[in-house]
């Protein structure tokens, strides 16, 4: 293994865009890396072309989804970390660019104190009206731990992290839902470890395109749903593991709060959700939050 470097990207339909990408990996002054890629059902040339790199560098490796296993960038990439044979891990996706120190650099601080994972920065580089730009808050600040990230004090784009693979693949990604969403992800990765760094260099392009998921969902009721399920998701399947009293908070006020202003969009179980705004919030403040969603929700019936 030594110190080989595991690149994962999930691609659909990219087949104008990934050449690029593949480009700039090859183009990498750190050698020691294998580039896994895993289509999720392309209807283009993607294929076509990802094999190409292939063949001429062995250390592109193309898998396709199954047609049984669900669909979406994540369930992608949990294939990917099935098939890691690196030290470790960059989850990247298939119409960005990586600068040419991107490996070298990000491999250098995670050994300099033998760190569990780092964080490095992101911009996008064609994006010259500015819109949604990168928004890392207080990383420059704040340490990197489960309350930081879990609470949005700190934050990193998909591309920013290396990651030790062991415990990368100890973890996975949701595949309940398509959408290239990190949250849940990272949200465990702080609660599996804290033994990380941030640091400022920028050391992937972001491509800013209307067919791109971070600039760009079918409505805003999608977004909605989409966040909601992720936070809502993220809560039950992390509440028993030893998350803090006000990160549950956070997160189910973040849920309460959704529910109560987009009732008419989301399907949830309430008796799930209301026993655990009783138990966190206490019996006062618990009955409350629901008095609160449910008259919201007999008003929209009335």
């Amino acid at each position: 293994m030594g110190n080989k470097v595991s690149i994962i990207i999930p691609n659909y339909n990219r087949a104008h865009l990934i050449g690029e990408t593949l480009d700039s990996i090859i183009a990498q002054s750190y050698p020691g890396w294998e580039c896994i890629i895993v289509d999720d059902g392309s209807i283009d040339n993607s294929l076509e072309i990802i094999n190409e790199y292939s063949k001429k560098d062995s250390r592109f490796k193309l898998y396709e989804r199954p047609e049984d296993y669900p669909k979406g960038a994540n369930a992608c990439r949990n294939i990917g970390l099935s098939k890691a044979t690196g030290k470790y891990v960059i989850f990247f996706d298939s119409d960005d660019l990586m600068n040419i120190s991107h490996i070298q650099t990000k491999v250098e601080a995670i050994q300099s104190g033998d760190y569990d994972f780092i964080v490095a920065r992101t911009k996008y580089f064609n994006n010259s009206e500015g819109v949604n730009p990168m928004n890392y808050r207080e990383l420059d600040k704040l340490p990197i731990n489960a309350d930081n990230f879990i609470q949005k004090k700190i934050n990193w784009t998909t591309l920013d992290p290396l990651i030790k693979t062991g415990i990368a693949k100890s973890i996975s990604f949701t595949e309940k839902n398509e959408s290239a969403e990190e949250y849940n992800y990272f949200v465990k990765l702080v609660l599996a470890t804290e033994n990380a760094i941030a640091i400022n260099d920028v050391l992937s392009k972001r491509r800013y395109h209307e067919g791109s998921y971070h600039v760009n969902l079918d409505s805003q009721e999608k977004k909605i749903k989409n966040k909601f399920y992720y936070f809502y998701d993220t809560y039950f399947e992390i509440k028993n593991s030893h998350i803090s009293k006000s990160s549950k908070k956070y997160l189910l006020n973040y849920i309460a709060e959704t529910i109560y202003h987009h009732r008419k969009m989301l399907s949830f179980n309430p008796l799930f959700l209301y026993k655990e705004l009783i138990k966190e919030f206490g019996i006062l403040k618990g009955l409350n939050k629901i008095i609160t969603i449910e008259s919201k929700n007999w008003a929209l019936k009335h």
